[in-house]
């Protein structure tokens, strides 16, 4: 259905219940099926024919869609997740749940609910052996139901089979004062000599033996000091953090209810600590729909007002990935980096060998690919996991990191890029804190990473990004400050719903990128936001979009000039902006050169807001963050002294951003 046929669902009083794939509507039991016969053969309006033109086929919910892993595998799996529907009628979605509820008091199930904003909680079966065959058959058949899934199990993604221990030769450093702290929700930091200055407090979830601690070493290690650790490569930040150590992750694996209530309760616990690093994931990529545990890092991100910064996943199956190397395998970020608030971040390396799978710089070989469910653009960034030697090991061009006992080793993984995203995001986010005029959020200190990356990154065609993201961001420095032949301005703006449209005009270019009226440069934009979220909608779980143009303003009109980066195949269909345009997706990347310029006297940076159909109207208006990056094509030095001026004579009320920055004094 390229449509959806709202109308004859109006009249034919039918409760819409959402979406499953980008192409099926949901509705609720037909209340009279002569009804719906007698629009569908007499109603000859515009409206119902065009709906009508929409529907290819109407067909039950059926018990495969509700349990598509099938009852043998929820009981080998023990326990299991329930969705129920969610109807847009709040009277329908409450008699749903109750008798949801209801029956499966009726069979003896035991469950807990686990809540979800906006949504009905979902069910959480805690002996699926308990319940017979026919008492099971009565769950998986009952038509309030969803889908009912075996309880996901989480693992911290294997650094390396053989890990190679090195001889400790160096000193690790004191941390300075007034180092920002990372939450590092994982299998727990061993209690050592070498870190025990960098740790800023513990929560303890799990003991040995079912932690050994590896794991979570190796996590901490590269948020305190990953330069350090790995001999002064200027491709790791040089600065690192302190951490909040919450062992969490059972070496065996964690189940998703386990591992909820264990980060809603550190969030709980530390309310000061703003980025998360999580490292860790399901054994296999997600799947067309967002996951519940990707959804409860949305829903605590906002209750929390924190950035999770995720692990895209290792990818460790055959064939093995080269580069470039774009053949389809199974190997999609798994769960649950494709949560809608994190950053996720892929691996890429730094070092080559003649040994080694991939050059310098290229995607590592285990590193998960984009995009999420419904074409969500994922990784966002990448950073350095450690390359892979022949035939599967590691050695001199992986990352060395911290293990247990203060022994130095060789990993690798999606892992290890993740903290050192992690240590650098809480260095910016520590560096706006206290601005007169600005609150650091999850969605700006997202956007400033993403667009750090775009700066420092080549521009990558759309297959590339589907393993490399933006690219690869550097350092705090290149987030938060300008290079001479570049000119950044970065907005807050209020969006709202409708025909009101926030513009900025006429916008600030720098003289010396203006050549004969043409503007002759690169333009690099990266927008952030935080839709509105209904966990039981399906493919349409966002439910905002936010569309962003930077053009020539021609009278009311914006001649856009500096398009969205898409794949192929973008249309005017909703399923084709959906799949190849981004549609709908909160981080938006857009990056042009015009090295034989564009005509254009009043630049203007426009966005729009659109809403899902049934989407109540905002109470309050979308913050989106946008960056705009204006740059020279051979390096002119005054690019950003000119955009300043450029900027005063707008009348713009402006600021700097960052309150402090994080250097290194070296003796």
């Amino acid at each position: 259905m390229s449509h959806r046929p709202i109308t004859l669902v109006d009249e034919a009083g039918v409760i819409p219940a959402g979406h499953a794939e980008l192409d099926e509507m949901i509705v609720g039991e037909i209340p009279s099926s002569n009804l719906l016969d007698h629009i569908i053969r007499t109603r000859n309006t515009k409206k119902i024919q065009a709906n009508l033109s929409s529907i290819l086929r109407i067909e039950p919910w059926s018990r495969a869609r509700r349990s598509p892993e099938g009852a043998h595998a929820l009981r080998e799996r023990g326990t299991a997740l329930i969705r129920m529907f969610r109807y847009f009628s709040d009277d329908a979605t409450t008699n749903n749940f109750n008798s949801v509820r209801e029956a499966l008091h009726g069979v003896g199930a035991k469950f807990e609910e686990i809540s979800q904003r906006r949504s009905l909680p979902l069910l959480h079966l805690t002996d699926v052996d308990a319940l017979n065959d026919e008492s099971l058959d009565l769950v998986l058949d009952h038509p309030g139901i969803r889908l009912v899934l075996a309880e996901p199990m989480y693992f911290a993604p294997a650094q390396a089979p053989n890990n190679v221990e090195l001889p400790l030769n160096f000193s690790f450093p004191p941390p300075p004062l007034g180092l920002p702290v990372v939450g590092v929700f994982d299998s727990g930091c061993d209690p050592s000599d070498m870190l025990a200055p960098w740790i800023a407090d513990r929560e303890i979830f799990i003991l040995p033996p079912d932690t050994d601690f590896v794991h979570g070493t190796a996590v901490c290690s590269l948020v305190t000091g990953s330069r350090v650790l790995n001999d002064g490569h200027d491709w790791f930040p040089a600065v690192g953090c302190k951490v909040h150590d919450v062992a969490a992750l059972e070496t065996g694996g964690s189940s998703f209810s386990h591992l909820e209530f264990r980060l809603r309760s550190a969030l709980e616990s530390c309310p000061d600590v703003r980025v998360w690093d999580l490292s860790l994931g399901a054994p296999k990529p997600c799947g067309e729909q967002f996951s519940a545990f990707g959804q409860k890092l949305d829903e605590l991100s906002d209750e929390h007002n924190v950035l999770f910064v995720v692990a895209a996943g290792n990818y460790l199956e055959t064939p093995r990935r080269g580069w470039p190397d774009y053949a389809v395998l199974q190997d999609q970020v798994c769960e649950p980096a494709d949560s809608i608030r994190a950053l996720t971040v892929g691996a890429i390396t730094h070092i080559a060998a003649e040994d080694t799978l991939v050059p310098e710089g290229a995607a590592a070989p285990y590193s998960r690919r984009g995009p999420g469910p419904v074409f969500t653009p994922k990784p966002d960034i990448v950073h350095l996991g450690g390359g892979v030697h022949q035939p599967w090991n590691a050695g001199g061009a992986s990352t060395k990191v911290l293990f247990p006992g203060d022994q130095l080793g060789y990993g690798f993984g999606t892992s290890f890029a993740a903290p050192i995203v992690a240590s650098m995001a809480a260095h910016a986010w520590q560096s706006l804190e206290g601005h007169q005029y600005l609150e650091p959020s999850p969605s700006m200190v997202k956007a400033l990473m993403i667009h750090a990356a775009q700066l420092c990154s080549p521009d990558y065609s759309h297959i590339e990004r589907r393993y490399l993201g933006a690219g690869l961001p550097l350092d705090v420095i290149s987030i938060l400050y300008d290079r001479d032949d570049s000119f950044t301005l970065i907005f807050e703006a209020q969006i709202i719903q409708g025909a009101y449209r926030w513009r900025k005009a006429p916008y600030p270019v720098p003289d010396c990128l203006m050549k004969e009226g043409k503007f002759v440069g690169e333009v690099i934009i990266t927008a952030a936001y935080a839709p509105p979220l209904i966990p039981d909608a399906g493919s349409e779980y966002v439910r905002a979009n936010v569309d962003i143009s930077f053009g020539v303003l021609k009278g009311d009109n914006i001649s856009g000039k500096v398009p969205m980066e898409k794949e192929p195949g973008a249309d005017t269909m909703e399923k084709a902006q959906i799949q190849n345009g981004g549609k709908w997706a909160p981080v938006k990347v857009h990056r042009k050169s015009f090295p034989k310029g564009v005509k254009g006297d009043t630049w203007a940076l426009q966005a729009e807001c659109s809403l899902r159909a049934f989407e109540f109207i905002l109470a309050e208006p979308i913050k989106v963050v946008i960056a705009v990056t204006l740059r020279s094509l051979d390096g002119d030095p005054t690019v950003h002294a000119k955009g300043i001026q450029a900027l005063t004579t707008t009348n713009w009320i402006a600021h700097q951003l960052p309150v402090s920055v994080p250097i290194v004094v070296k003796t």
